[in-house]
C-alpha cells in the first residue's frame, strides 16, 4: 500500500515545472461551484486509483493518487513509466496545477478537483439539499448512497452531473471507510465521463 512518505517522494522528485506565482483564489473556467477548504473536511486518507476519461477529444486512462491530509488535498497523476504526469493541489489558500506532460488536458484541470468534491465530499443527509445555486439529490439502498445527481437551479449550465457508486458509498467513505471499487461520474454540463477504479485505500 502506498504510504504518505512515498507520496511526498513522488511530489518532491522528478522533473520540475517552471515556478509560477503563489496560488490565487480564482473562479475555475466556467465551473459554477464553490469548493470547500480542505481544513473543513474531516478525516485524512490516501487512495490509489485508475481513472478512465471519455471526452469529445477522445479517451485517456491514467493512474492517480488522491490524498487528503490536514489542510491539503492533492491529486497526483502518474505517467505510464511511474513518474509524475501532473500535480493538482488545493489548500485553504487556493488551487495550483503543475503539468509535466508535453500536451494540455482536454479540459481545465480545476474540473477534476470539483468532481472530486462532488464524488466524495458533498452530501445530502436528508436526501435532497439546495446550496451554492444547485440542487443535490441522493439515492440510497441499504443505508449506502448509490447515486448523486447535481442540477443548477438557474439551468446554467443545463443538464445534470450524475455520480454512481458500484455497491454503494459507505458512510464516511473515503475519509474513514473504504470507497467503492468503482464509480462513474457523468458530467453532462461539460460533456465528459470519468470511470474511477479504487486500487488501494488507507486512512491516515
Amino acid at each position: 500500500m502506498l504510504r504518505p512518505a512515498l507520496l511526498t517522494l513522488l511530489v518532491a522528485c522528478g522533473p520540475r515545472a517552471a515556478e509560477g506565482p503563489p496560488p490565487e483564489r480564482a473562479e475555475p473556467h466556467g465551473y459554477p461551484t464553490t469548493l470547500v477548504p480542505p481544513s473543513r473536511i474531516e478525516g485524512d486518507f490516501l487512495v490509489e486509483q485508475e481513472v478512465s476519461m471519455t471526452h469529445p477529444r477522445g479517451e485517456n486512462t491514467f493512474r492517480a493518487v488522491l490524498q487528503k491530509q490536514g489542510a491539503r488535498l492533492i491529486l497526483l497523476g502518474l505517467a505510464p513509466h511511474g513518474g509524475r504526469a501532473f500535480l493538482l493541489e488545493q489548500t485553504d489558500d487556493g488551487v495550483r496545477f503543475e503539468s509535466y506532460m508535453p500536451f494540455e488536458l482536454p479540459f481545465p484541470p480545476e474540473y477534476m478537483l470539483h468532481d472530486i468534491h462532488r464524488a466524495w465530499f458533498m452530501e445530502a443527509p436528508e436526501g435532497v439539499v439546495e446550496r451554492d445555486g444547485e440542487r443535490l439529490e441522493e439515492r440510497r439502498e441499504g443505508g449506502r448512497v448509490v447515486e448523486r445527481t447535481y442540477r443548477r437551479l438557474d439551468g446554467r449550465p443545463p443538464g445534470t452531473i450524475t455520480v454512481r457508486y458500484e455497491g454503494g458509498l459507505a458512510p464516511g467513505a473515503p475519509r474513514t471507510a473504504a470507497p467503492p471499487a468503482r464509480i462513474v461520474l457523468n458530467n453532462g454540463w461539460f460533456g465528459y465521463r470519468a470511470t474511477i477504479r479504487t486500487l488501494r485505500w488507507q486512512p491516515l
